[in-house]
């Protein structure tokens, strides 16, 4: 009862008091509501959220200007930039900002490695993004035989995003409570626990329900927030069932080797759509982490 008391009272206060990103939080949703289709949002609107931020404005300027664009003149305005990169991959940028500067700025445990957290996330975005051009199409899943629980709403694009923010609860964690983090890693390396098992044993709430709490309050659309919940429980979910498994499947997926494509586990297989050829899925997941192009994102965390 103690401990249950002393969750509430953590998240509580940390909707309260949320970690301060380096633009307004008002930007997030609103980049989410510019990008759906039939959306009445303004793109003037989001270029005046940007230019409220120096920092985020020079990295837009910066990613428009750079080799990856291959463009033979100078962008020196938001919204040509905006026009030049598309807003889903100014959504992006975005958020690889705000998690960075996060990382950086956080007071986070010395043992807390940064490096090796990154990685994962770029590699569960990564592959969410393989899977989702996968589990979608004409059939809205891998085949024919597919039930309504095995449609994906999410499209490649927010599964890249679910990816990248599905572990932000061990941040906050770790910022807010180093004691409890610190209990937390002795009891995983004791009992070989998996995290989110030894947060719920020593604690008793774990990291999904703690980062999908604070990217509601900032009002990220609900196929993100539900799935980054449940993606250690995605048999609990009852909304974007697909979405959950989905994200639970990358993220068992990127603690594999991709040196040569994967015989899948039987979590995987159990959470694969009906319809799902397994050697497709294997090969579509190794080819992704093939083409990832993990070290543009590296200054990020530089």
């Amino acid at each position: 009862m103690q401990a249950q008391k002393e969750c509430r009272l953590f998240l509580q206060k940390l909707l309260q008091n949320p970690p301060m990103l380096p633009f307004d939080p008002k930007l997030l949703p609103l980049l989410f509501a510019v990008t759906q289709e039939g959306s009445n949002a303004s793109l003037k609107s989001v270029v005046t959220l940007i230019e409220q931020s120096p920092r985020l404005t020079t990295r837009v300027l910066a990613v428009a200007n750079s080799a990856a664009y291959g463009l033979e003149f100078k962008v020196s305005t938001l919204q040509r930039a905006i026009s030049i990169m598309g807003l889903r991959e100014v959504r992006l940028l975005v958020l690889m900002v705000g998690m960075s500067s996060f990382i950086r700025e956080a007071q986070l445990p010395k043992e807390f490695d940064t490096n090796k957290f990154w990685k994962h996330l770029l590699s569960v975005a990564t592959i969410a993004r393989a899977l989702a051009n996968v589990f979608g199409g004409a059939a809205g899943a891998c085949g024919p035989d597919a039930t309504a629980e095995d449609r994906l709403v999410m499209v490649p694009d927010e599964a890249y995003i679910a990816g990248l923010l599905h572990d932000v609860g061990k941040l906050f964690l770790a910022a807010s409570r180093p004691d409890i983090w610190e209990k937390i890693v002795e009891l995983e390396q004791a009992k070989g626990m998996e995290t989110f098992e030894a947060e719920n044993t020593g604690w008793g709430m774990d990291h999904a329900l703690i980062g999908a709490a604070v990217l509601h309050h900032w009002k990220l659309p609900l196929v993100l927030t539900e799935p980054i919940n449940l993606h250690h429980a995605p048999d609990l979910a009852t909304s974007f069932k697909m979405e959950a498994r989905l994200l639970a499947v990358a993220n068992c997926l990127a603690r594999y080797s991709h040196d040569t494509p994967a015989t899948l586990g039987e979590y995987v297989l159990e959470n694969l759509p009906q319809g799902c050829d397994p050697e497709a899925v294997s090969a579509a997941v190794f080819q992704s982490m093939a083409n990832a192009q993990v070290a543009g994102f590296a200054e990020l965390n530089a």
